[in-house]
C-alpha cells in the first residue's frame, strides 16, 4: 500500500446518503467489501447542480457550514449558506498533507471535478489547491454531458429546461427511479434544496412536492443538476475546469447495448435494466438538427453506444472543450506505476449498465460488482502518495 488516503463517494443523480432509505444503499456492496483505505459516502443535493453539489461535498469532508459563495448565490437567486456540518467532518484534517481520493457515480464525476476547480482556486479561503484531491475516479460519469437530458426537456439548442416541461422532467425522473429501486421514492424526504427554499412538508407526497419545485425559479436557469448534464452545460464546465498535473485521473466506462448492423443505431441488451430500457434506446438513435456544441465534426452517432443513461463517448474523460490529457486506456492488469499524474486513463465494462454499479445491480452483477469494487479500493490505494 503506497497510500493510507480516505476515499469519499459521491453518488449521482437522484442519490442519497447512508441510512436516508432505511437499508437501501446506493453504493451497494462498495461498503461491504474488504478495503484497505478508510471510505466515507456523501450526501449531495440529488437534483442540484455540480456547483451547489461540490460546495455541500466539500463541508461534509471538512466539517464546516455549506458556503455556496456570496457572488454565485446572488447571481443565481437563492441562499449563500446550507446545513452545517462543523465537528462531523469525515476528514476534518483535509489539506495538501491529508489528501483525498474523490470517486463520482454518473453526476458525481462532474461534481467531484468541480470541487477540485473550487479547491484550486480557493474559493472558501481554506487556504487549499488542487493537492488536496489526490485522484479523481469517475464512474459511468457524465464527463461530457449526456443527450437523455433532451428527452427530459432541455433545449437542444440552449440547454436550459424548456418551461412544458419542467413537472414532466422530474416527475419521469422520478417515477423511473422509484420503478428500477422498488418505488422507494416514497421513502425520500428531502432532495436538499432548502437553500432554494424548498422543504417537503409533511404529508406532502412527492409528486405533490416536485411540481411546486418545478414552478420556482430553480429550474429555469443553469444552476441545476438537468443543465450540469446537458452536453451544452459539460461544454462550459470542460473548459473551465482544469486536469491539474497533481491529480491521478481514472475513469470506468459502462456499455450495455448492441449495435443493429443494418441502422447502425444502438440498442439495449435484454439483461439491462427494465426502467432504463427507453432511455437507452432513446440515446441509441438520437440525432440534432442543429449541432448542441460547437465542435467541429459533431457526429451524432459517437454518442449512442450507452448504459442506459450515459453514453460512453461522454464517460471516457473530458474531451469536448478545454485542455486535458489523456495517457490511454487500461485494464485489470495495468501495473499502477504506468499512470502518470494529469493524464486521463480510461478503462471499458462491458455489458454493465448504469445501475448496476450501485444501487440496483441485475442479480448476475452482484458478484461482479463486489470485484470491481475491491479491485478498485486496491488500486486506489497502491497509487503513489
Amino acid at each position: 500500500m503506497s497510500n493510507q488516503c480516505p476515499v469519499v463517494l459521491v453518488h449521482g443523480l437522484l442519490g442519497f446518503g447512508p441510512k436516508e432509505l432505511g437499508p437501501l444503499n446506493y453504493w451497494g456492496t462498495a461498503f461491504k467489501v474488504p478495503s484497505p483505505l478508510p471510505r466515507y459516502e456523501a450526501s449531495v443535493g440529488p437534483l442540484s447542480s455540480a456547483h451547489d453539489r461540490a460546495c455541500e461535498l466539500a463541508a461534509q469532508i471538512k466539517g464546516a457550514r455549506v458556503d455556496y459563495g456570496e457572488e454565485h448565490a446572488r447571481r443565481e437567486g437563492h441562499k449563500r449558506f446550507g446545513f452545517d456540518f462543523s465537528g462531523k467532518g469525515f476528514v476534518p484534517h483535509w489539506s495538501e498533507r491529508c489528501p483525498v481520493h474523490l470517486v463520482g457515480h454518473s453526476l458525481g464525476s462532474p461534481t467531484i471535478r468541480c470541487l477540485q476547480h473550487l479547491l484550486a482556486n480557493d474559493y472558501w479561503g481554506w487556504g487549499s489547491n488542487a493537492s488536496w484531491v489526490v485522484s479523481i475516479t469517475t464512474i459511468s460519469g457524465v464527463s461530457n454531458g449526456s443527450t437523455l437530458t433532451y428527452l427530459f426537456g432541455a433545449d437542444e439548442r440552449t440547454g436550459l429546461v424548456k418551461k412544458a416541461s419542467l413537472t414532466t422532467l422530474l416527475l419521469l425522473a422520478v417515477e423511473a427511479y422509484g420503478y428500477a429501486t422498488g418505488g422507494v421514492q416514497d421513502a425520500i424526504y428531502n432532495f436538499d434544496l432548502n437553500h432554494w427554499g424548498f422543504t417537503r412538508a409533511a404529508g406532502e407526497t412527492v409528486g405533490e412536492y416536485l411540481v411546486r419545485v418545478s414552478r420556482s425559479r430553480f429550474l429555469k436557469g443553469k444552476d441545476n443538476a438537468c443543465y450540469s448534464l446537458t452536453l451544452q452545460g459539460a461544454y462550459a464546465d470542460n473548459a473551465v475546469w482544469q486536469t491539474y498535473p497533481e491529480t491521478y485521473y481514472l475513469s470506468y466506462i459502462t456499455e450495455q447495448t448492441e449495435r443493429s448492423w443494418l441502422s447502425g443505431r444502438y440498442y439495449p441488451r435484454p439483461r439491462m435494466n427494465p426502467a432504463m430500457l427507453p432511455h437507452s434506446a432513446y440515446i441509441g438513435q438520437k440525432q440534432f438538427l442543429v449541432p448542441p456544441i460547437p465542435v467541429a465534426g459533431f457526429d451524432p452517432a459517437q454518442w449512442w453506444e450507452n448504459d442506459g443513461a450515459v453514453p460512453a463517448y461522454s464517460q471516457m474523460y473530458p474531451h469536448i472543450s478545454g485542455e486535458h490529457p489523456v495517457g490511454g486506456e487500461f485494464d485489470s492488469n495495468t501495473q499502477v506505476d504506468r499512470f502518470e499524474k494529469g493524464k486521463w486513463y480510461f478503462r471499458w465494462e462491458r455489458d454493465v449498465d448504469h445501475l448496476d454499479v450501485c444501487v440496483c445491480p441485475e442479480i448476475g452483477q452482484i458478484g461482479w460488482q463486489r470485484r470491481f469494487y475491491i479491485g478498485l479500493f486496491e488500486m486506489l490505494s497502491a497509487l503513489p502518495g
